[in-house]
């Protein structure tokens, strides 16, 4: 049984040239039809011939086919059947259904299979060449369209990461020269301290043991405030921004379990209140997971490690919202309007000041904003807000 129109000997210019043309597949019990079609398009396509459904099938799987033609009745599996098969294949390319006996039913079947063209048999050989013509032309347009937009994507995705390390770049670097100013200040506190020891020293004067123990205590303190300074834009120039879809309920479900499990934590309830409905939001769970986290030890050590923190998420128009709350003494406004500041501080010399203005940039980074809602003696509401993910809004 012949199959395709393809010698079994080719040159190269032969094997360029077939490989060139587009791919016709014949499916059809009868020889006649089968035969004519293949000689009718031989020389303008390559012809892949089946005598069944199953062949016709195997066939689709085996080769890369422009357009089928398919007859619709044949023994066996119906042509029906078989479209009903190739579209779970290959939703895409384009069938032509080629029939001397059909009933109204198998036609809507047909149509909503999404076939190309009904042609009856016999057919008119222009009108065939013209209707196949027509099909490869439109398979071509559908794949190249399909390729372009699979570069489309690819390419978002690499403009997407070089963006975010971008964006990280700018906050580092704005980070860069807040740092800078800040850690001058322990140093001259060090360098003045040292100054002093090296004077008493080189004019050997007697300093208590108690008094040096004091100056070096200070130097000790003020070197572990430079280290906690550093360490705290470390963590943020090396983490890097790898974007994915992220359930926001989820990723919070998952740190309320982390923090009623930490000692930290054990005298908090937490409250959490999730919209069931809260569409996705493209974001670095890294990054999140620090952001919430700041946001969950400031709540804790507002409230002297005992009271409620309440979790609410939702969505609003096209944008995520959660809301952190907790029943700490609040902050009074003319401080609330300073806590996004580089190293503003109210906690102990143990705070660097810096996990706020840090956790802002990153959801800045992610095209979010936060704020800050406050009551003294009632507590304090961080609102983030997010868009949604295009794909789920």
């Amino acid at each position: 049984m012949e199959y395709t129109n393809l010698p079994e000997v080719l040159s190269g210019a032969d094997i360029q040239q077939v490989s060139e043309k587009a791919t016709v597949l014949v499916i059809d019990d009868e020889l006649g039809p089968r035969e004519s079609l293949r000689i009718l398009l031989k020389d303008s396509y390559n012809v892949i011939l089946a005598i069944n459904g199953d062949e016709g099938i195997e066939k689709l799987k085996s080769y890369s086919v422009d357009t089928i033609i398919l007859d619709l009745r044949m023994p066996g599996k119906s042509g029906i059947e078989t479209l009903e098969e190739i579209r779970k294949i290959n939703n895409e390319v384009p069938v032509i259904i080629l029939t001397g006996f059909g009933t109204l039913e198998s036609a809507q079947k047909a149509v909503h299979l999404n076939i190309f063209e009904f042609v009856s048999k016999p057919f008119d050989i222009n009108e065939m060449k013209d209707i196949v013509k027509k099909a490869v032309e439109k398979q071509k347009v559908t794949q190249h369209a399909k390729n372009i937009t699979e570069q489309l994507k690819k390419l978002n995705v690499s403009l997407e990461d070089k963006i975010c390390e971008l964006e990280k770049f700018a906050m580092v670097g704005q980070l860069s020269a807040e740092l800078l100013h800040e850690i001058n200040n322990p140093l001259t506190i060090i360098l003045g301290y040292v100054q002093m020891l090296l004077y008493e020293m080189a004019n050997k004067k007697e300093t208590s043991p108690e008094e040096t123990q004091k100056y070096l205590a200070v130097i000790e303190n003020e070197v572990k405030r430079c280290q906690m300074i550093t360490r705290s834009f470390l963590d943020v120039s090396k983490k890097p921004f790898k974007y994915t879809q992220v359930n926001i309920n989820t990723l919070l479900e998952n740190m309320v379990s982390f923090f009623k499990d930490n000692p930290i934590a054990k005298d908090v309830t937490f409250s959490c209140q999730f919209d069931s409905d809260i569409p996705y939001i493209t974001a670095s769970p890294e990054q999140l997971q620090q952001v919430f986290t700041n946001l969950f030890m400031n709540a804790i050590e507002a409230m002297d490690s005992k009271g409620q923190i309440t979790i609410k998420t939702e969505k609003k128009e096209n944008s995520v919202i959660v809301k952190i709350s907790d029943t700490g003494k609040g902050i009074p406004g003319h401080i609330l309007e300073k806590i996004f500041n580089p190293f503003f501080t109210t906690k102990t010399e143990k705070s660097t000041g810096i996990g706020l203005t840090i956790s802002k940039k990153i959801i800045e980074a992610h095209r979010g904003k936060i704020y800050a809602e406050s009551e003294v003696g009632k507590g304090t509401t961080f609102i983030v807000c997010f868009p949604a993910s295009s794909s789920n809004a």
